[in-house]
C-alpha cells in the first residue's frame, strides 16, 4: 500500500498498457504471462482506444485543454533526450562520431544510458557556470551536446498532430513544451498565440547582462495565485528597468539569431548548424570550436543561449512567456502530458493544480505512467507520441465528421 505521497509515482509498463481508473494503490506490473495474453492485450486497446475518444470529445465540444510536451515527443525526429530511458530500438542511444565513443563506453560501464542529464547537464548547464569561462562553456558543453539540438531535424508525425490539432481549436487548445528544438514552432519569431516554449530555443541567443542580482528565489507578492511557475514581480521590476533606452533589448526583452552575433563568419555555423539530422553521422562535434565567444552586436556583452538553465528563473527573459503558461494551466479543463519524464518543476507544479481543481490529465508516454489516485484523475496512453497522438488527430476528425460539427470553435 502507498501513502498520499505517491499520488505521482511513476512504474515502467508496456509500451501499450493503459490505466484510467481511480485508485489509492500503486499499480503492480503485469506478469510475462499476464501481458501476453489475447484478453489482456484487448483490454488494453479498449482501454486505450476509450481515452482518445474521451479526449478527443473533450477538444471538439470546447473545452480547455493544454498540452504539456516533453522530450519524447522529439524522439523519433532524431533529437536526443536528456534523461536516461531506452526506446525500444535503442536507435538514439548509438554515438554520432568518434568524439562520443568513449562517453558512450563509460557510461555503458557505469549502467548509465545516454539521457544528457546522465552525462554534465546538471553541473555545467548553468549561468554560473557559464560565467566562469564562457569559451571553455561553448566548447566543451554546448556545442558538443546541445549546440545542434533539433536543427535540422524535422518535426515527426506526432508534431504534426499537435500543430493540426493547435490550428483547429486556437481558443481552447494551448501548448506548453519543455523542449528547446524548435520543432513545435516552424518560425521562432512569430506571434504564436497557441504555443510557449518555456524552457527557450536552440539557435536563438541573449545578451548577458553584466551582474545576476537575482536570477531566482523564492519570495513573490503574489504566492497565493493557483499557479506558481515564476515571479512576476520581478518580471515587473526588470520592464520597469528595460524601459530605459540606454539597456540593450537582448538582456530580457529580444532574441538574437546566430548571423547577428559578433563572431567570426566561418564560426557562426557551430551556433546555428545547418541541414544536421542529429541521429545521422554527422561531423564530428569537437572539431567545432569557437575562437572567442559570441558577442552582442548592441553592447558588445557576450552572448548566451536562449535556453533556461538550471539556475535561472522564468522571470530572466520575456522569451519564457511563463506568466501566459501560468494563465493556461489556470483555466484548463482538461491536461495532456506527451513524452515528458515528469522530473521538472513545470510538471510538478501542473500536477498539484490538477490535483487541487480536480482536472483530468491524459499521459501520453512510451514509459512514464502516472498512478492515478482519488486526487489525480489519469489515464496513461502508453505507446510513442508519434503514433499514438496522429490517433487522437484522427480520432477528433472523425468526431466532427459523425456529429456534423461545423468549425466554429475554431474561428
Amino acid at each position: 500500500m502507498k501513502g498520499e505521497e505517491d499520488d505521482s509515482l511513476e512504474l515502467p509498463m508496456g509500451p501499450s498498457c493503459v490505466s484510467s481508473s481511480p485508485s489509492r494503490f500503486a499499480q503492480t506490473k503485469p506478469t510475462a504471462m499476464q501481458t501476453n495474453t489475447p484478453i489482456t492485450k484487448r483490454r488494453r486497446r479498449l482501454r486505450g482506444e476509450a481515452s482518445l475518444e474521451n479526449l478527443a470529445r473533450s477538444i471538439v465540444t470546447g473545452k480547455r485543454v493544454v498540452f504539456i510536451s516533453g522530450a519524447g515527443l522529439s524522439v523519433a525526429s532524431g533529437v536526443r533526450p536528456f534523461r536516461s530511458g531506452r526506446p525500444e530500438d535503442g536507435s538514439w542511444l548509438q554515438p554520432r562520431n568518434k568524439s562520443e565513443d568513449k562517453r558512450f563506453a563509460a557510461a555503458s560501464k557505469t549502467g548509465l544510458q545516454a539521457g544528457l542529464w546522465d552525462q554534465v547537464l546538471w553541473t555545467t548547464a548553468t549561468r554560473e557556470s557559464f560565467r566562469q569561462d564562457p569559451l571553455k562553456w561553448y566548447n566543451e558543453f554546448w556545442i558538443p551536446h546541445l549546440g545542434s539540438s533539433g536543427l535540422g531535424a524535422k518535426p515527426n508525425a506526432g508534431h504534426l498532430a499537435l500543430q493540426q490539432i493547435m490550428k483547429r481549436f486556437p481558443k481552447t487548445c494551448k501548448q506548453i513544451t519543455q523542449n528547446i528544438d524548435g520543432l513545435q514552432s516552424n518560425d521562432p519569431h512569430a506571434n504564436n498565440k497557441s504555443l510557449v516554449e518555456i524552457h527557450g530555443r536552440a539557435g536563438l541567443y541573449k545578451c548577458l547582462p553584466d551582474s545576476d542580482s537575482d536570477t531566482d528565489s523564492d519570495s513573490d507578492d503574489e504566492e497565493d495565485r493557483p499557479v506558481h511557475l515564476g515571479h512576476r514581480r520581478k518580471t515587473r521590476d526588470l520592464k520597469r528597468k528595460l524601459q530605459d533606452p540606454t539597456l540593450c533589448p537582448y538582456q530580457y526583452l529580444e532574441s538574437l539569431a546566430a548571423d547577428q552575433l559578433v563572431l567570426p563568419e566561418s564560426e557562426r555555423s557551430h551556433l546555428a548548424p545547418k541541414n544536421v539530422n542529429p541521429s545521422s553521422d554527422a561531423p564530428c562535434e569537437s572539431l567545432k570550436q569557437l575562437s572567442v565567444p559570441p558577442r552582442c552586436p548592441v553592447c558588445c556583452n557576450i552572448a548566451m543561449p536562449q535556453a533556461l538553465l538550471f539556475d535561472e528563473g522564468y522571470h530572466s527573459h520575456s522569451f519564457y512567456d511563463f506568466e501566459l503558461a501560468e494563465d493556461w494551466l489556470r483555466d484548463c479543463e482538461v491536461m495532456v502530458f506527451c513524452g515528458t519524464s515528469f522530473a521538472v518543476n513545470l510538471t510538478t507544479v501542473a500536477l498539484d493544480h490538477a490535483r487541487a481543481r480536480e482536472i483530468p490529465v491524459y499521459n501520453f508516454n512510451l514509459h512514464d505512467t502516472l498512478v492515478a489516485t482519488a486526487r489525480l484523475n489519469v489515464s496513461n496512453i502508453m505507446g510513442p507520441a508519434h503514433e499514438t497522438l496522429p490517433k487522437l488527430a484522427g480520432t477528433i476528425h472523425r468526431i466532427q465528421n459523425e456529429d456534423g460539427h461545423d468549425d466554429e470553435l475554431s474561428n
